[in-house]
Order: structure tokens, then C-alpha cells, then sequence
């Protein structure tokens, strides 16, 4: 009797839970200093349901009576937990407070996994300040660079290669923005670690795939880094003392109304000791400083003001290499500097359209000094690019799912390509190249659009008009002919006015569609032209290498991009699954002659060819990111290939045949692993296998004057071994665990943990003696393999912070 009657109350109390009202609950989420709709929002009800704010802000649920916590999650904005009782229907207003976000990306991205997910753009990836800081790097230091190579299809030139490669795609072809002003060289230290003070840096955004249409100019990538905005009401001090470099940061309101605040963040590195412990290495110097200093000024709610300012500059001095275009000298000594400003307006008209206005100025100098023996001058060879630009774009969030951006950007190039000051050297004259300016004109819109519950779409275009302008010489060379001194045609000047134009329309396009609820495909489409050329013949480029506008004979270089793919969540987002395949074609790709020479020369055109370039491959990524130990697994097969079929014999590259591009990498597997140990201890390993990257080894010799010189005849044709490396850090936070304004954390590091010798470069000379060995060798040349880390780096740095 008893079972019947437990049973029976158990059916009345579920019919009594089942009758239980539920009640419309309706949460808006809004930026608390702007009062705008955020979108995208990721929102989780304590031990209930969770879901994301549609495209204007909103999040519809129906609740049962009762208490309710809800926590939110958005990139580039923080909040406390809403609570509220739930006993009737509900508008609830959920404010969120910026952190990271900048003016321009009025739409921020949420970093929550189930939205990237859903959104329609593909080859999207963002790092944060908290990611980067927890990453091994080389020396200790707190990179960009660093953090943006542990992504599928991103690799490194070598160890001290002078940026990243993004697909295969060459170093000049990425966008490197800092709060919208162009870096051009982006790295320290021999290209060691990136340029940005680490505690400035709010947050990375790399793209890849379908680039929005409010960038332009590269074809690989885009790497846009922001500042983060002041936002402290009380003073904040943070920074960090280290062998390499060290650094401060000040945050803090400048006015009684806390209305204007500052940020302002410094790092120098005066690293002459550190080389004069390596014999070979005594007389190298290297020292750089960089400095980012952020004015945010708050209006009112409708109005914010932000200005930002960039300085860098680095000095090193190389006596390994004692002539350079046959200068000779002590040693070679590379000085250049950047110095960049931005004025940002973001003007809110209501709650569903904004516009953004944008001031650039780059100013970046890099120079070569040549000491002379027995002289007290230098020799100075520089060069100089001018960026300005001026941007305006309209955000408006239209019903039906529709979230447009709009709008133009002007940028006016002035570059001098290079010139020579003898500075008293009888030897030399002063040489002067012809100075070049452009300007680019462009238009883009977009719209992001919600289709359906499952179906979402990215559609936008950029047009755009490039124009060389004057005063300066054209260059005219007969069609289908070599570009050489015996082929010159005709040289006319140009006064002020367009020498040259060309334009064109770049379709953006994206497609997201949920499969499952926790699966859903991607496709994409992007155009992209680059108008601006980096000129070298080197695996990577010098800070001092060549720019170049695009004119008559040197056409802009031109990519298309196709890429699908499929994402998954498992365990409700505890793991991330991703499959994703790519296939790019460039036409116009920018390839130098045999024995090209760059340096001080006037019909730069003469020494480049122009081809085609493809690019394909896999992308593979599994994460594992709730809990104490969190990992992520990455593997990419990738290919690059060029192919140039010039006229003539000499305007053909391995006889017009395809061939591997400097980046061509096929495999690449990256692995890294974080755990937790208490609130105090974090472990962190990075582990790093690839497919080394190619390189030109001489198909024979030829006997000259007694002397065996290198027979080169085709391009990329070996291959250096395999590249492997293991990474560790280990961080202790706050030692103590006393909550006190000043806290502290040791950050311990080894670099190449188990100090494999990877190569990064061969280089072939004249046998001049051979060893009694007894072994017969009659090759005359001899190779030599250069590591840069052969051994573990361990490295020791104290950061602290303040407020």
C-alpha cells in the first residue's frame, strides 16, 4: 500500500511542478557608457538555460517563478551577475562595461564559443592580453607575434624572421594595424619578438578568410591589434623587470569627472651584455624602446573621444657583416623608428545608428650606418614611408536581422625610396632616388544578416581606386619584352597629377548554417588587392628593405580566396572541433631576378618579375577549454606554389614550371597544454613540429679565375630538416594569495626546452683546405648550416601591478 500511495504523491507534486507558471522574460544587453545595443551576447542562467542576445541587444526566455542569477560573457566588456525574481513578465536591462573594445568595431565579437560559432566569417581568430600573457616565448616576453603562431595556417619565417606568414602568404602580405595606423616593421631584437608594449595590447584580431570590407590593401591577412581603453576611476600602476626588457604602465582619470583618462604603457631593452657572453657575438649591439599612450575623453553618452599614440625604435649593430652593396665598414648598424598617432570619434545619433570617424599618421624612418675604419663619420643610407588617412563608416542595425556598415577611407602614401649621405666619404656621391606618392580611394559596405534562426549571411564589397601620382619619371618597355636597360622604350616626366590608375571591386562574401545545435558549416569568398610592395630578394625582409607604389610597370598584386569548413561543440562548448580547407590565387605575384640588386637602384622595375602563386591546404583544431587543464591541438598541410613565364630566358623562374613559394610549409602541428595547480601555480607547454621551409641549393659550380663559384639554376629546389621545438613556462601569481593593492607574479621560462638545433639557413662557399680524413671528396663547395638557438633559453621575469 505504502509504494501506491508514494507513487501517487509523487504524479500529484509533478502535476503541481508542471502546472507551475512561467513568465516572458526579456533581457537587453547594453554598453553602460554608450547605452547601445551589444549584440551576440553570451548569457547563462545559474543552473538553468543559456543562450546569446539576437542582433539588436535582445535575449527572449521564459522563466519560472523564482529567484535568477545571469552571467554574461562578451568579448571586450565585463559585468557583475544580474539578480532578479522572477513573478511576472520581465524587461530586464543587463549593462556591460567596456574593457577592450574599440571605437571603430562598434558590433563587438563575443568570444564565446557557441557565437563564433554561428557567425557567418571564417579565418577569424582573436587573442586577448590574459591568452598571450601565459604563453613560453623566447626570452620571456609577452608577444603578439608569438601568441598568433600557436593558430592554424600561421607560421614564422625562421626564429628571427621578420613577421609571420598567414598561409603561405609572404611577410608584406599582411596588414599589421595598430589602432588603425599601419606597423611596417613589427618587430624587435633581430625580429625576435613583435613591436606592441605588451601591457597596452587589448586585444588581437587576426583575418584570414572573408576580410570585412573596411580593410583593403594586403592579401594574406589582417592583423588588427587595439590598444585598451583607460577605464580605472583610481590610479592603476603595472609592469615587469627582466633580463631583456622591462616595462611600466600607468592608468589613471585625468579630470574631477573622471570624463578624460589616460593610459599610458613604455618597455625598453638594452641587451649589450647579454650578446657579450657569446664570443661571437661580442661587438653585436641591440637596443629598442616602444611607447603607446591612450587619451579616452567621454563627452557624454553620445560622444567619446579617443586619441592614441605609438612611438618604437631600435638600434643593432651587426660586425659579422662588414660590407654591405659594396660599402665597406666596421660593421653594419640598423637604426629605424615608427611613430604613429590616431584620433578616434564615435558619435552616437540613437540606439540603432553610430558613426565612427578616423585620423591615421605612420611615419616610419629606417636607416643603415656604415662606420668607416680610421674615420670618425658614418655613412647613412635611409629611406622613409608617410602614411595619412581618414576613414568614416556608419553603423545601422536595421530590423529583420540586417546590420549594415558603411563607408569611405582616403589614404595619401608618400615614400623615399632611398637615399645616400656620404657624410665626407671621398669615395662616395650623394644619391637621392625620385620620391613616390599615391593615393587610394575606396568605398565599402557590408551587412551582416540573420537570416533564420540557423542560417546567417555575410555580404559586402569594397571598391577601390588607386592612383600614382606625380611629380615623377614613366617608364615605357615594348609589350612582351624583357624590362631591362636595352629594352627602355621612352622616359617621360609627369608633373602633380595621376601618372597612373587602377581599380576595382572586392566582393566579400560569408555563409554560416547550423547543421545541429551544436554544428554548423561555413563558406566564404574574398578579393583583395595590394598596391603596396615590399621589395627583397632574402627569405625575409630587412627593416631597411624596399617600398614600392604600384606604376606602369609594377602592377598591383591581386588574391582570390575560396574556403570552407566545418565547427563543432561537444560537452556543451567544453570542446571546440574545427575542420577547415582554403584555396588561394594571386595573380601578379611579385618575384625578383636572379642576382637582383635593390639597393640605391632607379628602375627598380628592371630587377623584379611578376607571375602567378597559388595556395591550398587543411586546417585541423581540437580545444579542450573549461576546467584546471585546458589544451589545444592544431595541424595544418598546406602548399605554396609560384610559377613565372616571362618572354625570355631570363624572365623565367625554374623554366616556367611551378615551384615551391618561400613559405611552403606542408605540415605543421602545434600542441599546447595549461594546468592549474591552486589559485597561485599555472604550467604551460608549447610544442611545435613543421615542415621546414625551402630554400636554393646550387644545382653544380662553375670554375672561375681558379675559383669554384656556386651554379644556381633553379629556385627553392631543397629543403632545410624538420623543425621541432618545446616551449615551457611556468607562473606564479600573487605567492602569498593575500589580496593587497600591490601584487606580483614570477614568470619562469625556458625557450627550446630540450635545445634541438634547428637550422635557419645553409650557405655554400669554396672548399679552401681539405681534412687528412683519407676520405676522397672532389666537391669544391662547402656547406654550412646556421642555428640561431641551439640550446634551452631560460629567462626570469617579475611583473607586478598596482591600484
Amino acid at each position: 500500500m505504502r509504494p501506491l500511495l508514494f507513487n501517487a504523491f509523487l504524479l500529484l507534486f509533478s502535476g503541481m511542478l508542471s502546472a507551475q507558471p512561467t513568465y516572458e522574460v526579456r533581457i537587453f544587453t547594453r554598453d553602460a557608457e554608450t547605452k547601445k545595443p551589444v549584440p551576440f551576447v553570451s548569457l547563462q542562467i545559474e543552473n538553468g538555460p543559456g543562450g546569446t542576445s539576437d542582433i539588436e541587444g535582445i535575449w527572449r526566455i521564459e522563466l519560472p517563478y523564482g529567484p535568477i542569477t545571469i552571467n554574461s560573457s562578451a568579448l571586450g566588456y565585463e559585468s557583475d551577475p544580474l539578480r532578479e525574481t522572477i513573478s511576472a513578465n520581465r524587461q530586464l536591462l543587463l549593462e556591460l562595461r567596456p574593457t577592450a573594445a574599440t571605437l571603430e568595431t562598434v558590433t563587438v565579437t563575443t568570444d564565446d564559443a557557441s557565437e563564433r560559432q554561428l557567425r557567418p566569417l571564417m579565418g577569424v581568430e582573436r587573442l586577448t592580453l590574459k591568452e598571450l600573457a601565459v604563453l613560453p616565448v623566447a626570452l620571456g616576453e609577452v608577444d603578439v607575434f608569438r601568441g598568433l603562431q600557436t593558430i592554424s595556417g600561421v607560421n614564422s619565417a625562421g626564429e628571427v624572421s621578420n613577421g609571420i606568414s598567414v598561409r603561405g602568404g609572404t611577410i608584406d602580405q599582411n596588414l599589421v594595424l595598430l589602432d588603425g595606423a599601419p606597423i611596417f616593421t613589427p618587430t624587435h631584437l633581430f625580429g625576435l619578438f613583435s613591436v606592441f608594449t605588451p601591457d597596452a595590447v587589448g586585444g588581437v584580431d587576426l583575418y584570414r578568410g572573408n576580410i570585412p570590407a573596411r580593410f583593403g590593401g594586403r592579401l594574406s591577412s589582417v592583423v588588427d591589434v587595439q590598444t585598451r581603453n583607460p577605464t580605472s576611476d583610481n590610479l592603476k600602476l603595472s609592469g615587469g623587470l627582466g633580463l631583456i626588457s622591462s616595462r611600466v604602465t600607468v592608468e589613471t582619470p585625468m579630470t574631477k569627472d573622471k570624463r578624460l583618462k589616460v593610459l599610458a604603457a613604455g618597455r625598453a631593452g638594452f641587451n649589450d651584455f647579454i650578446f657579450g657572453l657569446v664570443e661571437r657575438l661580442k661587438n653585436t649591439q641591440s637596443n629598442f624602446v616602444d611607447g603607446t599612450v591612450k587619451l579616452r575623453y567621454t563627452a557624454n553618452e553620445n560622444n567619446i573621444v579617443t586619441l592614441s599614440g605609438f612611438y618604437s625604435k631600435d638600434f643593432y649593430a651587426i660586425d659579422l657583416l662588414n660590407n654591405f652593396a659594396g660599402i665597406a665598414a666596421t660593421s653594419n648598424q640598423y637604426d629605424y623608428h615608427t611613430l604613429n598617432g590616431t584620433l578616434d570619434w564615435l558619435k552616437v545619433i540613437n540606439d540603432k545608428l553610430s558613426l565612427s570617424s578616423r585620423l591615421v599618421s605612420s611615419d616610419h624612418q629606417p636607416n643603415i650606418l656604415f662606420p668607416q675604419e680610421e674615420e670618425d663619420r658614418k655613412i647613412r643610407y635611409g629611406s622613409r614611408i608617410q602614411y595619412r588617412s581618414l576613414q568614416n563608416s556608419l553603423d545601422y542595425r536595421l530590423g529583420g536581422g540586417h546590420q549594415f556598415t558603411g563607408g569611405f577611407q582616403l589614404i595619401h602614401y608618400k615614400l623615399n625610396p632611398g637615399f645616400l649621405e656620404p657624410n665626407g666619404s671621398e669615395s662616395l656621391l650623394a644619391q637621392q632616388l625620385d620620391q613616390e606618392q599615391a593615393l587610394e580611394s575606396s568605398l565599402f559596405l557590408a551587412d551582416e544578416w540573420t537570416v533564420t534562426d540557423k542560417l546567417r549571411l555575410s555580404l559586402g564589397v569594397r571598391y577601390t581606386k588607386f592612383d600614382q601620382l606625380g611629380p615623377g619619371s614613366v617608364r615605357t618597355y615594348p609589350a612582351g619584352e624583357e624590362l631591362a636597360e636595352g629594352t627602355l622604350e621612352d622616359v617621360t616626366h609627369a608633373g602633380s597629377g595621376v601618372m597612373n590608375s587602377y581599380d576595382g571591386l572586392e566582393p566579400r562574401l560569408g555563409l554560416s548554417y547550423q547543421l545541429l545545435p551544436s554544428t554548423n558549416v561555413k563558406a566564404s569568398f574574398a578579393m583583395t588587392r595590394q598596391y603596396l610592395q615590399n621589395i627583397y630578394n632574402a627569405t625575409t625582409p630587412l627593416p631597411t628593405s624596399r617600398w614600392k607604389v604600384s606604376d606602369n610597370n609594377i602592377r598591383p598584386q591581386r588574391a582570390q580566396i575560396v574556403s570552407a569548413g566545418i565547427y563543432q561543440l561537444i560537452n556543451g562548448g567544453a570542446y571546440e572541433f574545427s575542420l577547415e580547407g582554403y584555396y588561394r590565387k594571386i595573380d601578379n605575384l611579385l618575384e625578383y631576378k636572379p642576382g637582383a640588386d635593390f639597393f640605391l637602384t632607379p628602375r627598380v622595375e628592371t630587377d623584379v618579375l611578376q607571375g602567378e602563386g597559388r595556395a591550398y591546404g587543411i586546417e585541423l583544431s581540437m580545444k579542450e577549454t573549461k576546467g584546471l587543464v585546458t589544451s589545444q591541438v592544431n595541424y595544418s598541410y598546406a602548399r605554396v606554389q609560384n610559377r613565372v613565364q616571362g618572354p625570355t630566358f631570363n624572365t623565367r623562374i625554374n623554366r616556367g614550371e611551378w615551384y615551391n613559394g618561400y613559405f611552403d610549409q606542408p605540415h605543421t602541428l602545434s600542441a599546447s597544454i595549461s594546468a592549474k595547480d591552486g589559485p597561485a601555480n599555472t604550467f604551460n607547454l608549447n610544442f611545435t613540429l613543421q615542415t621546414n621551409r625551402p630554400y636554393t641549393a646550387p644545382n653544380g659550380y662553375v670554375i672561375s679565375n681558379d675559383l669554384s663559384v656556386p651554379l644556381f639554376l633553379e629556385r627553392n629546389n631543397d629543403r632545410l630538416p624538420v623543425y621541432h621545438r618545446l616551449d615551457f613556462s611556468w607562473r606564479i601569481h600573487n605567492p602569498k594569495l593575500k589580496k593587497r593593492r600591490w601584487t606580483g607574479d614570477w614568470i619562469f621560462t625556458v625557450y627550446n626546452l630540450y635545445g634541438r638545433k634547428n637550422i635557419f639557413n645553409t650557405y655554400y662557399v669554396p672548399v679552401t683546405t681539405r681534412p687528412s680524413t683519407g676520405v676522397v671528396n672532389t666537391n669544391p663547395l662547402q656547406s654550412f648550416e646556421l642555428t640561431i638557438f641551439g640550446a634551452p633559453i631560460a629567462s626570469l621575469t617579475y611583473s607586478f601591478n598596482f591600484e
